[in-house]
């Protein structure tokens, strides 16, 4: 367990060890294994399962590093969401890019989201909103500026953030992020607009957590 920079999770937590097979180009954490060597195998970590957890109540992201609903993980998923209940003092923040293979209802001590970059891969939120979670949401990002329509309310949080490690050409443009956070607004879901977005957004960034 590490603590993190993400500015919406005190921690990060990856008893699922390996190269994510979802493969995206963007990845981080594709770029870290390879940049150090790190193994590849895809394999639960005892010692991290194990680890004592922090004290204090902590947000905590789950499988930072890797997809939990992804097949090659469906022998360690259990451990997971067994160390998940053992500890209800945490809140454990889960994403994926996978909602239509999840499995089970929610602990009550975790927020479920689905990442998309925007309208194409919107239908996630779909697959979402028929899991039962105390909090769902939904992380834009990278948020490359195609602007959905967010309808009605089926989510309780938005997270946006721009593509990082890949230059500007794909920033998404100020009246995009606009649009998307006015229509969140209209629907009372608080929006985290990560700090990598505070040179297009200018203003003080709106950082807000689900209550």
């Amino acid at each position: 367990m590490n603590k993190t920079k993400i500015e919406w999770a005190d921690h990060t937590w990856n008893p699922i060890k390996g190269l994510c097979p979802v493969g995206c180009w963007y990845c981080y954490a594709r770029k870290i294994y390879k940049r150090f060597h790190w193994d590849k195998e895809i394999r639960l970590d005892l010692d991290e399962l194990m680890i004592a957890f922090p004290k204090r109540p902590s947000r905590i992201f789950a499988c930072s590093t890797f997809e939990l609903f992804h097949p090659l993980a469906d022998p360690y998923r259990n451990n997971v969401f067994k160390q998940i209940t053992l500890t209800p003092e945490h809140t454990f923040i889960i994403l994926t890019k996978m909602p239509e293979r999840i499995d089970r209802p929610m602990p009550d001590n975790v927020w479920l989201g689905v990442s998309v970059t925007g309208s194409t891969d919107w239908w996630r939120v779909g697959e979402l909103s028929r899991i039962s979670a105390n909090i769902k949401f939904v992380s834009t990002e990278p948020f490359l500026g195609e602007v959905p329509s967010l309808g009605v309310k089926e989510f309780d949080w938005l997270i946006v953030g721009r593509l990082t490690g890949h230059g500007k050409s794909r920033n998404p443009r100020k009246r995009a992020i606009e649009a998307l956070v006015s229509q969140a607004a209209a629907l009372r879901i608080p929006v985290f607009l990560k700090n990598n977005l505070r040179e297009i957004w200018g203003a003080p960034l709106i950082q807000e957590f689900p209550k």
